[in-house]
C-alpha cells in the first residue's frame, strides 16, 4: 500500500499581535525625572519581546512533517524503521536485517511535531476589546509527507484530483509522487491529518471558535464531514460548555457557517434565528472572508425585512383605517364623543410612531433597524381613548383610559405570530454543494 507518495506543501506564518497599532509613545505625557529609565525599560522589554519572537520563529523552522513515515525508497525521502531484533538465542538473532535506519532528524521531526499537536488547546480567555493589527514577521514552507490512499478514503477532493486524469493524479501514476502546493491554514491542516491517518492522541478535544472555523473551511473544501465528525461533534459539544451566543454578536455568523458543515440542525436554527431577528441591513459586512453560503445570507435577509415590513404595517394599517374619516368607536355616547374617541387614537398612533421611527413608512432595507428592537418599541406604543366598552363612564368625569378598545392587545397578538415565524432556518434547505 503506498505511503508517504503526496507532499502537500503549505506556508508557516510567524505573527506578532500589536494591540494599539496607532499608539504614539512620544505623546504620553511623563514625569522629567523617570523618563530615561521608563526609556531604558520600554527598550530591555522590546528587546525581550523580539528575543522571545526569534526563537519562536527558529523552533517552527521545521520545513517537513511526516504523517507516513513508510514512503517508498526514493532519494531523501522517510524510510521505514528497522524490523525488531529477534530473541536472543534464537538463530534469527544473528540474521538481523540490516536495512539503513532513518536518521536522528527523522525522529527528532516527529518528536517535536507531537509536542506541538498533541497539547490540547486551551479555551480562549475572555478580555476587553482591543483593536489588534497582526504583522506578519515571517514565513517559510512546510512540507507535509502524507499518504495518498489515506487522502482518497477521507476526502471526496483528493479522490478527484489524484484518482482521476487530473494532473496530480498523472504525476502520481507516472513518478510515484507528488507535489501539491496549498494555500490554507497549516495548523488546522496539521490536525486534519492527523485524523486522516489515524493519530487521534494528537488530535486536541477541544479547541476555540476561531481554529474551529478554519477546521470548517477546510472541512467543507476537502468534503471530508464522515472522516472528523466523531472529533466534530467532540469539539462543538466542548465549545456549547461554554454557551453559546444568547445575542447577536461577531461570534454568530461564524458559528452559522460551523453548523452548517458540521451538520448541527439544532444548532444552525438557534443561531440563524439570532440573526434574523437582530441583525442589520449590514449583514453581509458581517460577513467578511467567510464562505457561508450566499443562500443563507440572502434568506437571513429576506426573512428580516419581511418581518420588520410586516410589523410595521400592523400600525400602518391601524393609522390609515382612523385616517378614513369613519366613526370607529361604537361605545361611546354621542357622535362628538366617539369623533373624539377616534381622534385621540390617531393621534396616539401616529405619534408613537413618528418617535420610533416607523411614520412616515421607511422602505426596505430598513436601515440601522433590528427586528428584536422594533417589536419592542412598537409592544410599548400606548393608547388612550375617551370612552370604555365595559362601562359607560364619560371622559370628563374619569379622564382618557387605555387599550379600551383592544388595540394593544391586538398589536401583541400580531407581533407575536411575527415573531413564530421568525424562527430560524433549516438545515435541510441549505444542502452542501458537489
Amino acid at each position: 500500500m503506498p505511503n508517504g507518495d503526496v507532499t502537500l506543501s503549505l506556508t508557516r506564518y510567524v505573527l506578532k499581535e500589536d494591540e494599539n497599532p496607532s499608539r504614539n509613545p512620544a505623546n504620553v505625557s511623563k514625569p522629567l525625572d523617570q523618563t530615561a529609565p521608563h526609556d531604558d525599560g520600554n527598550l530591555e522589554s522590546a528587546t525581550d519581546v523580539e528575543a522571545e519572537l526569534e526563537a519562536l520563529a527558529a523552533a517552527d523552522e521545521e520545513s517537513v512533517l511526516f504523517f507516513a513515515p513508510d514512503a517508498p525508497e526514493i532519494p531523501d525521502g522517510p524510510t521505514s524503521p528497522p524490523p525488531p531484533r529477534a530473541r536472543r538465542g534464537s538463530n534469527a538473532s544473528s540474521r538481523r536485517d540490516r536495512s539503513e535506519s532513518p536518521p536522528a532528524s527523522f525522529w527528532a521531526t516527529l518528536k517535536r511535531q507531537a509536542a506541538r499537536v498533541a497539547a490540547p488547546e486551551r479555551p480562549p480567555t475572555p478580555l476587553p476589546a482591543k483593536t489588534t493589527e497582526r504583522i506578519i514577521l515571517s514565513s517559510h514552507e512546510v512540507h507535509c509527507v502524507v499518504s495518498s490512499r489515506h487522502l482518497m478514503l477521507a476526502s471526496r477532493y483528493f479522490h478527484t484530483i489524484l484518482g482521476g486524469d487530473f494532473p496530480q493524479a498523472m504525476t502520481l501514476r507516472t513518478g510515484g509522487n507528488v507535489t501539491i502546493p496549498l494555500q490554507d491554514d497549516l495548523d488546522s491542516m496539521i490536525i486534519l491529518l492527523n485524523i486522516i491517518h489515524g493519530a487521534g492522541r494528537k488530535v486536541p478535544r477541544q479547541v476555540s471558535l476561531d481554529v474551529l472555523s478554519k477546521l470548517a473551511v477546510l472541512v467543507s473544501k476537502f468534503e471530508m464531514l464522515s472522516t472528523v465528525e466523531f472529533f466534530s461533534d467532540t469539539w462543538i459539544d466542548n465549545l456549547q460548555r461554554g454557551g453559546l451566543p444568547k445575542g447577536y454578536n461577531e461570534n454568530v455568523l461564524p458559528l452559522v457557517f460551523v453548523f452548517w458543515v458540521f451538520d448541527r440542525p439544532d444548532e444552525f436554527r438557534d443561531m440563524t434565528r439570532l440573526a434574523q431577528r437582530e441583525s442589520t441591513e449590514k449583514l453581509e459586512d458581517d460577513v467578511g472572508n467567510m464562505p457561508i453560503l450566499h443562500g443563507i445570507i440572502d434568506a437571513i435577509k429576506r426573512d428580516r425585512e419581511f418581518a420588520i415590513e410586516t410589523a410595521i404595517t400592523v400600525v400602518q394599517a391601524l393609522i390609515d383605517r382612523y385616517m378614513a374619516g369613519q366613526a370607529i368607536c361604537d361605545s361611546a355616547l354621542d357622535d362628538e364623543l366617539r369623533y373624539a374617541c377616534d381622534s385621540m387614537v390617531l393621534g396616539c398612533l401616529m405619534s408613537s410612531s413618528r418617535k420610533i421611527g416607523i411614520w412616515p413608512k421607511p422602505v426596505a432595507p430598513f436601515n440601522g433597524k433590528k427586528f428584536r428592537d422594533l417589536v419592542k418599541a412598537i409592544r410599548s406604543i400606548r393608547i388612550l381613548d375617551v370612552c370604555n366598552k365595559t362601562s359607560s363612564r364619560r371622559w370628563n368625569s374619569h379622564g382618557p383610559s387605555p387599550n379600551c378598545h383592544g388595540l394593544e392587545d391586538s398589536i401583541e397578538a400580531s407581533m407575536e405570530n411575527i415573531e413564530a415565524g421568525l424562527d430560524g432556518l433549516k438545515l435541510e434547505d441549505y444542502p452542501k454543494l458537489r
